[in-house]
């Protein structure tokens, strides 16, 4: 799997988070694209191509299982991935594909966002 071949759509409303993501995304060779808000992220959607959408849980205006459903109601077949400092799994995360928890760190979280890729090329 060649991770340039990829774009991921970044949404924190924290900016220093979303910087470090995305450089870390950079670093692992993924195309990056980043949103402030669900409403960015969704505007963006309509307007480029992305692979996969990985998100913060907490964020003013919107949670990011709430962001997923928006996207799975759209776009059925985009991966979603959470991404939360909380452990507990909220319970409306039924819409993600992947719920991680940022005490797992970057490698995990780069390990995981490959597989669920990996998973949608091999039912593509």
């Amino acid at each position: 799997m060649d991770a340039s071949n990829y774009t991921i759509l970044c949404v924190d409303d924290e900016m220093l988070p979303l910087t470090l993501r995305t450089l870390v995304l950079q670093k692992q060779g993924y195309q990056v694209k980043t949103a402030t808000s669900a409403s960015d992220a969704m505007q963006i959607l309509d307007t480029s191509h992305v692979d996969l959408v990985l998100t913060d849980q907490l964020m003013p205006g919107g949670t990011g299982t709430e962001l997923a459903r928006q996207i799975k109601l759209k776009m059925p077949g985009m991966p979603v991935v959470i991404l939360s400092g909380v452990n507990e799994i909220p319970t409306d995360v039924t819409y993600a594909d992947l719920f991680i928890s940022k005490v797992e760190g970057p490698k995990a979280m780069c390990d995981k966002i490959r597989a669920v890729l990996s998973k949608r090329d091999a039912t593509d």
